[in-house]
């Protein structure tokens, strides 16, 4: 049984975007307090879609956390009162300009880092999604297609290597969706 309690916490904002907590920790009765640190953001949420004619629509965009580019499904962060799946909606079409034939499926909603982040991780699934040929794209992101038996070789690869998206792409296999 864990007898560890929180004893105080404190937070100090970053930027708009990332709060940092730090919360002492009481192991037990007599031990000394330990401080433990974690950072404080709005969920992500991300879109798993792929286009009646079996692609997938994906993204490449610069990283400042890795210093490079990468390749992502579209997603981003929910906004101040956004329902998860209205942020999946938005998000697949600001950054790819694709539009959900059907409703969204969810794949689930996920813990992306229990040791240093509090936010959560909303996944779904849109099969059959369409373009809209009015969309203007973002002039930070790149959308592009992959078909499907590409995307899961670069899966199996090691080339498409978000984890939090590889395992919305495992969520989305084992509910047989693709």
């Amino acid at each position: 049984m864990n007898r560890s309690r929180i004893i105080a916490t404190t937070s100090r904002p970053l930027s708009p975007w990332v709060t940092l907590r730090e919360r002492l920790l009481l192991a037990t009765p007599n031990s000394e307090p330990e401080a433990y640190h974690s950072l404080a953001q709005a969920d992500y949420v991300t879109v798993f879609a792929v286009t009646s004619d079996g692609r997938v629509p994906l993204v490449r965009q610069f990283r400042p956390a890795i210093q490079g580019v990468t390749v992502e499904l579209p997603g981003g962060m929910a906004d101040a009162g956004e329902a998860p799946a209205a942020t999946a909606a938005r998000e697949l079409f600001e950054e790819t300009g694709y539009c959900l034939a059907r409703p969204l499926v969810e794949l689930g909603c996920l813990a992306p880092d229990t040791g240093r982040l509090e936010n959560r991780l909303w996944g779904y699934f849109a099969g059959d999604v369409t373009h809209d040929p009015n969309w203007k794209p973002e002039s930070d992101v790149e959308p592009f297609l992959m078909g499907l038996d590409e995307f899961k070789a670069a899966v199996r690869a090691g080339c498409f290597d978000h984890a939090l998206h590889v395992a919305l792409v495992g969520l989305a296999l084992l509910r047989g969706l693709i």
